[in-house]
């Protein structure tokens, strides 16, 4: 397929994803920034008043900043797992220690919250940010957190919603391999720039600014 078929492809996917709803895996062991604005993107800009967004944050730094500074507080939430946790204006969920059964139920609960009050989420609307998902795989290991991905990716799509996850390690890696397979796309970054692997339908970009 040619640049210019590859890139027709790709749009037609991306926009199905969109619509039926998707979750992205972002990989690429970079300490630039680039998975935070990568992570702002995909979570909408502020004019996107519909958008309900849950952040899950483990030990990502900059969480504050996840989302628009002008996203309704109502909803936005996010889930605190990091060691070191810091206060702020938006509700925030808190629980010690990470245990994943707990964080998949909290999931559960806040997603369910936003489709009782949005009365029925529409496709797009919820965004869901996980960041990361390395400290699960160290404390639980890998079937646990497959275990974990498939209940929170079912509700996603249940959802006809987005959501990403971050895991900051070279894509190359056995446990990248493992935990795509539940994804409908591999997003890499290097260098301040990304490229998408849409799995079902094999199609890859070339890299792209953020």
């Amino acid at each position: 397929m040619d640049g210019e078929n590859t890139t027709r492809a790709f749009a037609r996917s991306l926009a199905a994803l969109k619509r039926q709803g998707c979750s992205l895996l972002i990989t690429g062991p970079v300490r630039d920034g680039s998975h935070l604005r990568l992570s702002r993107q995909l979570m909408g800009d502020a004019d996107a008043e519909s958008r309900w967004r849950l952040v899950v944050a483990t030990d990502t730094r900059d969480v504050g900043i996840r989302c628009p500074d002008a996203a309704d507080a109502q909803r936005y939430r996010r889930i605190d797992r990091r060691p070191a946790m810091r206060g702020s204006a938006v509700r925030t969920c808190t629980a010690s220690p990470l245990d994943l059964f707990a964080l998949e139920r909290e999931m559960h609960e806040t997603i369910n919250e936003f489709d009782v009050v949005a009365d029925g989420l529409s496709p797009g609307e919820l965004r869901v940010c996980v960041d990361s998902l390395q400290p699960l795989v160290d404390i639980h290991g890998t079937q646990a957190v497959e275990q974990f991905l498939d209940a929170i990716i079912e509700r996603i799509d249940e959802t006809s919603g987005m959501g990403h996850f971050h895991l900051p390690v070279d894509p190359e890696y056995a446990i990248v391999s493992e935990l795509s397979l539940r994804f409908d796309a591999q997003i890499e970054l290097q260098d301040g720039k990304h490229r998408w692997h849409l799995l079902k339908d094999d199609i890859q970009t070339g890299w792209l600014e953020i």
